[in-house]
């Protein structure tokens, strides 16, 4: 991991975003669990926008709760190339009206940030950031995590597996 980060970090400054062959792999409905097999703690959809059909949206929430409460709000461009991302803002239960952070696509950064052969990978990155956003996929799981200036998780954002509601 810490080779991967080193690369990232080496590549940032000299390489532009590079728009990804597409993000189709974080489309769909996502639930998570607090222990393995236990009942369902959250639910994430990120599916195509309603009016712009350049972007897959969608937003993390609790599973319980009228309304449930938003953890985190997500827009995704359909070529890979950005994502928007939103938390809560600290105290609130509900997203404040802050925009969100925007984040721009690194080159393919490879299986090295994979758990296993296979899966996907995006990496995102603000300009003159030391940390960004890995999104992966594999074996029907998703995790969307900040990773810090030495290649280890800052903040899990979400993992789950997918829930097959679309």
């Amino acid at each position: 991991m810490r080779l991967a980060a080193a690369l990232l970090l080496a590549l940032m400054p000299l390489a532009p975003a590079m728009a990804a062959d597409d993000i189709d792999f974080v489309r769909g409905c996502w639930a998570t669990r607090a222990t393995p097999g236990g009942p369902v703690d959250g639910f994430l959809r990120l599916l195509p926008d309603r009016e712009r059909g350049d972007r897959l949206e969608g937003h993390a929430v609790a599973a319980y709760g009228d309304p449930p409460p938003v953890r985190l709000d997500l827009s995704f461009a359909r070529d890979g190339s950005a994502l928007g991302l939103r938390r809560p803002a600290p105290g609130y239960e509900a997203l404040d009206a802050r925009l969100p952070s925007r984040y721009l696509r690194l080159p393919q950064v490879g299986a090295a940030l994979l758990p296993r052969a296979g899966g996907h990978v995006a990496a995102y990155a603000q300009e003159d950031a030391k940390d960004w956003i890995v999104v992966k996929a594999y074996d029907e799981r998703l995790t969307i995590q900040q990773i810090d200036a030495e290649g280890r998780v800052a903040v899990t954002y979400f993992d789950g597996e997918r829930d097959g509601c679309d």
